[in-house]
């Protein structure tokens, strides 16, 4: 049996339909980094960047992506 990633782990949480999701892309542009960037912030053990699944995809709520960015300022 593989062994889970953090994307297996199942976390009880809200979820808001009227707001869009972003896709790896999407976020990629709006912080100007590679999208391989993206997958591996969404991957971090330490302040991953939040993130859903979606069948086999990563979708991304923007004010999720605005909070966490704000969370690495100092």
């Amino acid at each position: 049996m593989p062994t889970p990633t953090h994307f297996d782990e199942t976390i009880a949480v809200s979820v808001n339909l009227t707001e869009p999701l972003l896709t790896a892309d999407q976020v990629a542009d709006l912080l100007a980094v590679p999208r391989s960037s993206v997958y591996e912030y969404a991957r971090r053990a330490h302040n991953p960047l939040p993130s859903i699944g979606v069948g086999r995809h990563r979708r991304f709520y923007r004010s999720d992506v605005g909070t966490w960015l704000a969370s690495m300022r100092s």
